[in-house]
């Protein structure tokens, strides 16, 4: 089937007079794009424009004729979880040229457009940027020929461009993350996941080469989130002799126990004198010196294709909205913008700024300035190439995975110096709260962290219970190595806050066993125990020792942190099972009402609802009431009147006490008699099981390096006290936990006023043609600083 045979060559019915917008794709594709698009023509729609689709990217506008095509609602459905770009992509030497640049402005003003929406790589944006500042003169060109009318020419003097990142290398300043770099590290874990498990049935190496070009941004996050053991970068390329200190750090790890080896490469990796490290030779390399044959795995184009993560599609839907709401608003002679994202917030900045600020990558690099290189690539990515060492390459004293007696300790990574010595502090870590993917990695991270800066971490089983029993044991390097993608909570979990009369056990028990802190990993029981454990009972005093709590709850409900370790995962989960059910449907006209988890906060609903498409969303914190359900199939039976074939609802398991998933859905099958059934379905504890995703591995493994950072100063300063870490605007944070009630509305169990709040309006915008909305402005980010 053509990539086309969707998009209707005659005018839709639902088109408007207003603003013409065209939309392009161009250069490489990267899952996410339909998702952008589906927002553009939708948002253009629904404020009055008309939206225009250019295939083949540039291709496109310089045919003209047919490659130019007016859009409509359903051309754009059905197309948020289909990879690839359904305008289709091409590369276009010819826009290049002159006569190229004056054939798409002829064309594009022949359809009365002069704005633009352009989803792409670099090339495809600065040809954009190139198009809008010639565009005067190209008209002029174009009426002194006579191939175009004077008063066409006057009516569209300027060209508005909106850019919108589309590339998986996610190699571009001023946006965290590109349109499709989550997903193509969807795929390169659940690869690296696949090769770790025959790697230790084996005891081999494996040598896993990954895209990015001259970014290492997939090779860096692939190899902290996937365990490797080494990582080739362009922005930390090896000296000469490369080779010796590669093997030299494999075999360190094999000597703490550890039975496989894995080792990421960048396609763009050199080493420091510019010549290229290849796959091949790292392989060669190994094999040579280490005595057995590693395995070579070239991912390739693998990691552009299939479905759109969940991050890849709201976030996307979110951007094309604001790129029309730039768009429309824009000054004639405004500069091109790049939409992009920063702090999971809007950001829009000039394109000359972030081609200027990418192009300073570039020359860093080749100025072999390569702090400054990681530093410019975000702040996550210097902050994690910072912690990649701690984390793969065990510390020399350990014996048997474990830190010699002798050692001391040494201060974390938040220490500017050498930092305070002197006896070890052993911390112990424990889950408190429900299951959240990441638990696992968060351990992980810790543990070798810990030793890493001389600690001693051991794990306490059982959460609190397991405390007070004596449930507590030594976790080694080696241990902990296959726990960085694992699901569930290997040290097990409960969902119990203590009283005052279990405190002197826990007291007790903590004496016993001689910690110094203590590093609860979990959801709001973990933090109402933080402040028990502080603050101490009536007949007993405080704990005295450091608590810190680290999030991690799928229902993303906690102060002091923007994410919670593991609600990326649910979310990934929930969309996943909502394409199942999407599919289900195709073949007959069906209301689905889904019941998602998320507790009293509507986190995971609302941006489920964004992720999927659904056409309506049932949050906790907006009243549901019964005129709303009504109001809703009436809106229903127009939409399947009009040869809808799947009307998507969700409902939070808390959005109301007495308007039930059932409920909800039996009122629906009786306001459609035969129009159209209703199904209804509870995902449950779907949503708490599965591997973390990458996300949710990064996360944790920045959360454990702050907490572990607090500990080291609080134990260097002799101070007890509670706190809970997180990230929040990308920077990390410290709130003590006195803070706790100020910060949460504990009736509700939910952080108040969180980031995703104002988001809200965008689902009406894109998803339900026939709820009226009024259009917003989203919330943008401030500051430059890349986070993701």
């Amino acid at each position: 089937m053509s990539t086309h045979e969707s998009v209707q060559t005659p005018p839709p019915a639902d088109a408007g007079s207003g603003t013409r917008i065209g939309i392009l794709t161009s250069g490489g594709d990267s899952p996410g794009m339909n998702a952008a698009v589906r927002a553009v023509v939708r948002s253009t729609l629904r404020l009055g424009g008309r939206p225009f689709g250019i295939l083949e990217g540039w291709r496109g506008a310089l045919a003209g004729g047919d490659g130019i095509r007016e859009l409509g609602w359903d051309d754009v459905g059905s197309l948020l979880h289909r990879g690839g770009t359904v305008l289709g992509s091409a590369r276009c030497p010819e826009f290049r040229e002159r006569d190229g640049l004056r054939a798409a402005a002829l064309h594009l003003v022949q359809h009365q457009i002069d704005r633009l929406v352009v989803i792409g790589g670099d090339g495809s944006l600065r040809g954009a940027e190139e198009l809008r500042q010639e565009w005067p003169e190209l008209l002029t060109e174009l009426v002194r020929a006579g191939e175009l009318d004077g008063t066409a020419a006057e009516a569209h003097p300027r060209l508005r461009v909106a850019g919108l990142v589309g590339s998986i290398d996610n190699d571009m300043a001023g946006t965290d993350m590109t349109i499709g770099a989550d997903t193509a590290l969807h795929r390169i874990i659940e690869a690296l996941d696949a090769l770790s498990s025959t790697a230790a049935s084996h005891q081999r190496t494996f040598v896993v080469e990954v895209m990015g070009r001259h970014c290492g941004y997939l090779a860096l996050m692939a190899a902290v989130a996937g365990g490797s053991d080494a990582v080739l970068v362009p922005e930390g390329p090896p000296a000469d002799g490369w080779q010796s200190g590669l093997v030299a750090s494999i075999e360190r790890t094999r000597a703490t126990g550890q039975r496989d080896s894995l080792v990421i490469v960048a396609e763009g990796a050199t080493d420091q004198a510019g010549r290229p490290i290849t796959s091949a030779a790292v392989a060669e390399a190994l094999g040579e010196r280490m005595g057995e044959r590693a395995r070579v795995t070239i991912l390739g184009h693998v990691q552009r294709g299939g479905r759109p993560s969940a991050y890849d599609r709201w976030m996307p839907t979110l951007l094309g909205y604001a790129a029309v709401r730039q768009l429309l608003q824009a000054a004639a002679d405004a500069p091109s913008q790049i939409v992009g994202v920063r702090h999971n917030q809007v950001a829009v900045l000039p394109l000359s700024e972030a081609v200027r600020d990418t192009n300073a990558v570039k020359t860093a690099l080749e100025s072999c300035d390569f702090d400054v290189a990681r530093e410019a690539r975000g702040s996550s990515f210097a902050t994690l190439s910072r912690l990649y060492a701690q984390l793969s390459q065990p510390p020399a004293e350990l014996v048997d995975g474990r830190p010699h007696p002798s050692r001391a300790f040494t201060g974390g990574a938040a220490s500017s110096g050498p930092g305070p010595t002197g006896p070890r502090p052993r911390v112990g870590v424990l889950h408190v709260g429900g299951l959240a993917p990441g638990m696992n990695t968060a351990v992980r991270a810790l543990v070798r962290f810990g030793l890493t800066d001389g600690m001693e971490v051991v794990g306490i089983e059982d959460s609190l219970a397991g405390l007070a029993r004596g449930r507590v044991r030594d976790l080694g390097w080696a241990e902990v190595d296959d726990w960085v993608g694992r699901g569930g909570a290997f040290l097990g979990t409960r969902r119990h806050v203590p009283t005052p009369a279990e405190l002197p056990a826990l007291v007790d028990a903590v004496a016993r066993h001689r910690l110094d802190a203590l590093v609860l990993v979990g959801g709001l029981d973990a933090y109402l125990t933080a402040e028990v454990l502080v603050r101490g009972g009536a007949e007993h005093g405080p704990l005295g020792i450091p608590v810190v709590c680290l999030p991690a709850s799928i229902d993303n409900n906690l102060p002091g942190a923007d994410l919670s370790v593991g609600a990326d995962t649910a979310l990934n989960t929930v969309v996943e099972a909502l394409d199942r059910i999407r599919t289900s449907a195709s073949a007959t006209q069906r209301c689905f009402v889904a019941e998602t988890k998320g507790g009293r906060c509507g986190y995971l609903t609302m941006m489920a609802g964004l992720a999927s498409g659904a056409e309506r969303v049932y949050l906790p914190e907006d009243r549901l009431r019964i005129a709303d359900i009504a109001a809703d199939a009436e809106r229903m039976s127009r939409s399947f009147a009009e040869g809808r074939r799947l009307y998507l609802v969700l409902r939070n398991e808390m959005a109301s006490t007495h308007y039930t998933t059932d409920l909800v859905a039996r009122v629906f099958e009786e306001e459609g008699g035969d129009l159209f059934d209703v199904r209804s379905t509870v995902l449950g504890h779907v949503q708490d099981g599965g591997d973390p995703t990458p996300f949710d591995r990064l996360l944790a493994t920045r959360l454990a390096r702050v907490a572990l950072d607090e500990v080291s100063r609080r134990w260097a300063e002799g101070a007890a006290g509670g706190c809970y870490v997180g990230e929040v605007a990308g920077r990390a944070t410290v709130t003590p936990v006195d803070r706790l009630a100020e910060e949460t509305d504990l009736v509700a169990g939910r952080a108040r006023s969180p980031w995703w709040s104002e988001l809200r309006p965008v689902i009406a915008v894109v998803s339900d043609r026939h709820r009226s909305v009024a259009p917003v402005d989203l919330p943008l980010a401030a500051g430059r600083d890349q986070a993701r």
